[in-house]
């Protein structure tokens, strides 16, 4: 006779048949279940995994806005940098205008021109916007004999014009000029000479001691770099550059080299 035995789970009640084990899914037993903490065979806490390895303290997005607002900040300096340039004044050429040390901003856009030559119906090749360099003006511009080094003058004379140093005195088309910023006349001469296009003739404020125009001859314009707009340094002269101080003198011409004076006020 065969008997049919039936095996139960340790613990189960009583009548209760079991399941054969093939048919009954079993969750292995995790030490951290009933609230068991989780240790290793040795009773130790197994080490915790590492961090996961960062590009940036802040993560990636960190990353890409850091990079956007240095990407922002460098445009703008380039912006900035082709509208407007700072300078420290070295020497005295230019006193008593300008010392030596002082600070200044030039407006790099004052003279800037363009070619329009390509576009039809029009055939300028030297378009201003912004002006054209006039009498007076304070210019910073590459100096002509080593464009490594930057310049800072007055314009005296613009294309077109005659000028001449003589007896102390500036003379535009015959015309003596009046230079209130002056604090010593010229002890040397000069001229005339006629300005051609796209020169200047430039003159530093210290007549006397100033490496110009007067001794290594016209400017060409290509080489400005701007004109001297604010001083800000040092505090105690900072503002606006004035450019209005070249004036004809009333009364007083020069024909042929030879000074004459005249009723009328020219």
């Amino acid at each position: 006779m065969t008997f049919s035995t039936l095996s139960r789970y340790p613990g189960s009640g009583a009548g209760e048949a079991a399941l054969p084990a093939s048919s009954v899914a079993r969750t292995p037993w995790s030490p951290t279940q009933d609230g068991a903490a989780e240790h290793d065979a040795f009773g130790q806490e197994p080490p915790s995994e590492p961090p996961a390895s960062s590009v940036w303290p802040w993560g990636m997005h960190g990353l890409i806005e850091t990079i956007e607002v240095l990407a922002l900040a460098l445009l703008m300096f380039l912006l900035v940098r082709s509208v407007a340039q700072n300078f420290v004044v070295d020497g005295g050429s230019m006193e008593p205008t300008f010392h030596n040390g002082e600070m200044l901003i030039v407006n790099k856009l004052a003279y800037k021109n363009f070619n329009l030559s390509w576009l039809p119906f029009t055939d300028k090749d030297d378009w201003r916007p912004f002006g054209a360099p006039q009498s007076g003006d304070v210019v910073v511009f590459k100096f002509p004999q080593d464009q490594n080094r930057d310049f800072i003058k007055r314009v005296i004379a613009i294309p077109g014009q005659t000028v001449e140093v003589r007896g102390g005195k500036v003379y535009l088309d015959g015309i003596q000029q009046n230079e209130p910023y002056l604090d010593q006349a010229p002890t040397y001469d000069y001229g005339p000479v006629t300005v051609p296009k796209g020169q200047l003739f430039v003159l530093g404020d210290n007549r006397n001691n100033s490496y110009d125009s007067h001794s290594w001859g016209l400017l060409d314009q290509s080489l400005l770099i701007g004109r001297a707009e604010f001083r800000y340094w040092p505090f105690g002269r900072i503002g606006r550059i004035d450019h209005g101080g070249l004036s004809a003198e009333a009364g007083v011409t020069i024909t042929q080299g030879a000074s004459s004076s005249s009723s009328t006020a020219r």
